[in-house]
């Protein structure tokens, strides 16, 4: 399964995420498996899960330190079953601290 994913941060803080932190989607249930995304575009992650799924996406800021901002959000198990990419945009709040999610 490919996920397309895409990082939308608020107008307010966005400039600040942008040039002092590295993205990362978590994947899975235990949330082992971490893949780095572009703030630039779309970032297409292919993983392998068979039922439903976890998702969250946090930043490191200057590339280390803790996983910051994570927020995990369920896949429904039946969106694990499709064959073109998965499309996923995850937002934050107008703070730097608030939580990236899965927009709607």
């Amino acid at each position: 399964m490919i996920l397309r994913i895409e990082l939308r941060p608020h107008w307010i803080n966005g400039w600040f995420v942008r040039a002092f932190s590295t993205p990362f989607l978590l994947v899975g249930s235990t949330e082992d498996r971490e893949y780095r995304l572009s703030w630039l575009a779309p970032t297409e992650v292919e993983v392998d899960e068979r039922q439903s799924l976890k998702v969250g996406v946090g930043v490191r800021y200057f590339g280390r330190g803790a996983l910051l901002g994570v927020s995990m959000s369920e896949l429904p198990g039946e969106s694990t079953s499709q064959t073109a990419p998965i499309d996923l945009t995850f937002r934050n709040g107008a703070w730097n601290h608030d939580p990236f999610v899965l927009a709607d």
